[in-house]
């Protein structure tokens, strides 16, 4: 059951809005989980533009041991989400979502006042914990908001994290060039204010099981060719992300960019990612998911290229092209997760927002040590190939023309419920 329909009969976090009372979240909920999003993922981008002037130089870093520190990170955020998605499907999860924020934002914001590469390591990995902890939650929360508009309630949800990633670097790089690195603490404020709000306005995430469901495992081995191609999707797609965001203040610094330069080209990569998130996951609602996960994949590769051969404004304009069609299928993978797998939403959410993830992010290690014998300009052109072998694996997705055709039926049905009510007033 893809594109189709889902029912309540699953293993799953079931939401309950406190604010209205009623069984499922509103679009107040969804509002308060994407803005909380923005801040959660904001300290994801925190340390990569301050590495190539500012930490590597103080800790006398090497390129590949920043690429580990990458991995690190990779790991705790985004592997440990599938931990986290069964720990929520089991007992619920509205601590999570109150705990991630205040755990990511006060060790990622305690990065400058360290001077040992181990210290470092730790605080990174325990920040991506704190992120790793709000997602499953979160985003089986957010999915459930829409029935028949999944793929842009979730476009919404993942453009609030996209928007916070996005913001982060210019903010960090003003403060650090100001003040100095002994600065950082104060960018956990808006991490722990979240958490603050979400102590008192999260909605309950309540573990229910139903006799009918089948376990996820179940699940995987009756759909082991979704699954591969789920996962083979994603990770493909996030090496090249992790990378280029790891990696691109320092091609930028070494071709002469300054700090702010390079955090804002940044910000240019996940700013447009937001955008091309949010248009992909409206698209995926009328063209289907795997269309629009695979197409934009495959599109991101040239863009990729001509930012890296390119000079002047055309720079600029070919990154905006590429994160816009590099990020447009994230929160479509999502959703086609959750509909792969109805029984467990939330262990869904962590396969595709997590577990995924982790497994490119692994591959950052490997990037920045294939930079160190190549150079890092040679290593970014085939990493830019990726995305086209992430986009080889979306073909193994469910879906199709039969997905193009569930959507028509959808519309449709929405134009008919349309109709039928203008005829009651009319009455």
């Amino acid at each position: 059951m893809y594109e189709g329909d889902t029912h309540d009969t699953h293993i799953t976090a079931h939401i309950i809005d406190e604010t209205d009372g009623r069984s499922g979240p509103s679009n107040s909920t969804l509002f308060l989980l994407t803005a909380s999003h923005t801040i959660n993922d904001s300290y994801m981008s925190l340390f990569p533009p301050l590495l190539p002037a500012f930490i590597m130089p103080a800790l006398g870093l090497s390129i590949s041991e920043v690429g580990w520190l990458a991995t690190v990170f990779a790991v705790t955020s985004s592997l440990a989400q599938l931990a986290f998605g069964v720990l929520t499907d089991r007992i619920g999860g509205r601590f999570l979502i109150v705990l991630g924020p205040l755990i990511a934002s006060v060790f990622m914001s305690s990065i400058g006042l360290i001077h040992s590469y181990t210290l470092l390591a730790f605080a990174i990995a325990m920040a991506g914990l704190g992120v790793a902890a709000f997602h499953p939650p979160s985003s089986s929360t957010a999915g459930s908001v829409a029935r028949h508009k999944r793929g842009r309630m979730m476009s919404v949800f993942v453009l609030g994290g996209n928007i916070g990633f996005a913001i982060m670097p210019p903010v960090a790089v003003w403060l650090v060039s100001r003040f100095g690195l002994s600065s950082t603490p104060l960018l956990a404020i808006p991490g722990i204010l979240v958490s603050v709000l979400l102590f008192f306005k999260a909605p309950a995430v309540k573990a229910v099981r139903h006799t009918a469901s089948r376990s996820f495992s179940e699940m995987v081995r009756a759909n082991p060719g979704s699954f591969a191609s789920l996962l083979g999707t994603v990770a493909f797609r996030s090496f090249a992300f992790f990378s280029f965001t790891t990696f691109l203040p320092k091609l930028l610094h070494d071709q002469g960019f300054s700090p702010i330069a390079a955090g804002a080209f940044l910000s240019i990569l996940t700013f447009s990612g937001a955008i091309g998130g949010l248009m992909g996951g409206t698209l995926s609602d009328r063209l289907g998911r795997k269309l629009i996960i695979a197409g934009s994949l495959a599109l991101s590769v040239p863009f990729l290229l001509m930012f890296l051969l390119s000079s002047g404004v055309l720079k600029g304009v070919f990154l905006a092209m590429a994160g816009a069609s590099l990020l447009a299928p994230f929160s479509v993978t999502v959703v086609a997760a959750q509909e792969i797998f109805p029984d467990s939403k939330a262990i869904a959410s962590s396969l595709a927002l997590g577990f995924g993830l982790g497994l490119g992010g692994l591959g950052v290690g490997a990037t920045g040590h294939l930079a160190s014998m190549i150079g890092l300009s040679s290593a970014m052109i085939i990493i830019s190939f990726l995305p086209l072998v992430a986009a080889v694996f979306a073909l193994g997705l469910p879906g199709g023309i039969r997905a193009l055709r569930t959507a028509a039926d959808d519309a449709i049905g929405d134009q008919e419920r349309l109709k039928e009510r203008f005829r009651v007033i009319e009455r």
